[in-house]
């Protein structure tokens, strides 16, 4: 017999009914437990946003309807689920029946809003599940797969990575099982050095800018909002993030959408590119992202053993080895969303015709592109000027910004 697990949370302002709630589904599901959670009432808001993630809408006023204090999480066991096409606020899905229609059910009871929440899927169930108790369905039902002893447990606890991550290996335990992302590269000394100094931020590919955002409890670091830099409290330090999504054009889409698809799990604890897209991305960054193509990436790209190559392979070569990957994939080269990514128009000559997108004017891009790389060309000149002049004082400390953007610019 199939069986999943699910939950259904009782919000403060439903609590009224809770006990003939309760009592529906002992007749119809089995009860594995029962918790009486309450946040911390300064951090409902901001566990409710995390929680909820892009699925509650703005200004939705949820705290204020469902209430900010103790609300009841029933865990339970569905037997023989039924999987069919159901309205959502997401429009149309496929759902667990057996959860949609009670949830719906026991919303009217309730008052007929969202006083009540369930889970459609196993997915959505492990998703609440690790940021309500920090554990996966796996790992809970090691512990708790007898039936409820009819004891209510409480608990006061925030959202898992509320305050801050206590490890890096929690942080990336909530990445695994709330949302679809793949490390881009520089992960070999994760989760040992998250704040490795040549490579200060973690690179990442995702489904959802969105809500990779809200899972890693990160805040922007620019205002601009094309900037995609984010950071988050670790170990009571800060880990840096470039957070790359689908439709971002930092890659084109269908490149993205493979890259989530064919991603593998590391055995140190995360999700990264399998070897093929890890080479063929990486010589992308290092030829058309950067400015100079660096010994580092050589060094890596080598080590993969994808392609003959070594550190005497010409620029040339390179070119032609991903743009043929590129041909056989039908991927474009696009211009990123992202005004602070290089495009390095001197390398995307190698290229053409793939380098341009399918709408807007051909000429007009590439003079685009040619004024943009001449700004950042003289953009590092100057920096070099600033560093030189001040690199023999005692205010080489104060250049560090811009020793860090420079080697951005590389």
């Amino acid at each position: 017999m199939k069986e999943e697990l699910h939950l259904f949370i009782i919000w403060e302002n439903g609590r009224e009914k809770q006990e003939e709630i309760l009592e529906d589904i002992k007749s119809n599901f089995e009860i594995i437990r029962l918790y009486e959670i309450e946040w911390e009432k300064e951090k409902f808001t901001k566990n409710m946003s995390r929680f909820y993630g892009t699925k509650l809408p703005k200004d939705c006023r949820k705290e204020t309807y469902c209430g900010n204090g103790k609300f009841l999480l029933i865990i339970i066991k569905v037997k023989n689920p039924i999987y069919e096409q159901r309205l959502t606020t997401k429009g149309e899905k496929t759902v667990n029946v057996n959860m949609f229609d009670k949830k719906t059910m026991y919303r009217e009871l309730t008052g007929g809003g969202d006083r009540v929440h369930g889970t459609n899927d196993e997915a959505e169930t492990n998703h609440d599940l690790t940021l309500l108790l920090g554990k996966n369905i796996k790992d809970f039902l090691k512990e708790n797969n007898n039936l409820w002893d009819g004891k209510i447990q409480e608990l006061k606890c925030n959202l898992f990575g509320a305050e801050k991550w206590n490890s890096v290996s929690d942080m990336f335990y909530a990445l695994n099982n709330c949302v679809n992302y793949a490390i881009l590269r520089n992960y070999e000394s994760l989760p040992d050095e998250i704040y490795e100094k040549d490579h200060n931020d973690i690179d990442i590919i995702c489904e959802s800018l969105e809500e990779t955002k809200y899972i890693l409890n990160a805040k922007p670091v620019f205002e601009e909002e094309y900037r995609v830099h984010y950071k988050t409290k670790v170990e009571d330090r800060i880990a840096y993030f470039d957070l790359r999504s689908i439709g971002d054009n930092y890659y084109c889409e269908q490149m993205e959408k493979d890259i989530l698809r064919n991603r593998i799990y590391n055995e140190k604890g995360f999700y990264t590119l399998n070897i093929e897209n890890y080479f063929y991305t990486l010589l992308y960054h290092a030829l058309i992202q950067k400015l100079d193509f660096r010994d580092d990436y050589k060094k890596k790209l080598i080590d993969m053993k994808i392609k003959n190559v070594d550190m005497n392979t010409s620029l040339e070569e390179y070119a032609k080895i991903l743009k043929e990957w590129m041909l056989k994939k039908e991927y474009e080269m696009i211009k990123p969303k992202d005004k602070s990514v290089i495009f390095n128009l001197n390398n995307t000559e190698y290229f053409k015709p793939l380098i341009y997108r399918k709408d807007g004017n051909q000429a007009e891009q590439v003079e685009e592109l040619k004024k943009e790389n001449l700004e950042l060309k003289e953009t590092i000149n100057e920096l070099n000027k600033v560093i030189l002049g001040m690199q023999d004082s005692r205010t080489w400390k104060l250049t560090e910004p811009i020793r860090k953007l420079k080697n951005i610019l590389k």
